[in-house]
């Protein structure tokens, strides 16, 4: 349809990246802010989450290890029946031999990832929050003066 915007141009228009003469500068700069914050966190965000899954997987291979139980003590592996159920709390790792072991060094790189993640996430909305709030007060102030001008113009139409 020769009316119908490209995909890029509605996409833009959706953005509030357009060059819509109707836009004003916090509207630009507002799209602009978004945009920036999204790439910081699609660029930034899984650099983050690496670098801190990598730290807690070091950090877990290099704890010290524990001694061995005396040879002479054997312990029966647990079976089913001896497992935590669910509700019970507590969590169970078994070894290759069956006996408990704690968390693998997997557990906590995965809890860093995503807690850095969040953590990454709730900053930029924080920040995000902030420059809307700025940008809301700039925004009313313009809509002030432009109104203080205008007012009188209307009021004295008004019977």
């Amino acid at each position: 349809m020769p009316g119908r915007p490209c995909g890029l141009t509605r996409l833009a228009r959706a953005l509030g990246l357009d060059r819509n003469p109707l836009r004003r500068a916090t509207d630009r700069a507002e799209a602009w802010i978004r945009a920036g914050l999204l790439a910081v966190f699609l660029i930034a965000g899984p650099m983050a989450a690496l670098s801190a899954g990598h730290w807690a997987y070091h950090a877990g291979t290099t704890t010290v290890p524990v001694p061995a139980a005396p040879a002479h003590r054997v312990q029966p592996a647990p079976t089913i029946n001896d497992m935590p159920r669910v509700g019970q709390g507590g969590r169970f790792w078994a070894g290759a031999t069956g006996e408990g072991v704690g968390p693998s060094a997997r557990t906590g790189e995965v809890l860093a990832a995503v807690m850095t993640l969040t953590a990454m996430a709730l900053a930029l909305l924080a920040g995000l929050r902030l420059a809307l709030a700025f940008l809301s007060r700039r925004r009313l102030a313009a809509w002030e003066t432009a109104w203080s001008t205008v007012g009188p113009q209307w009021s004295k139409r008004r019977p």
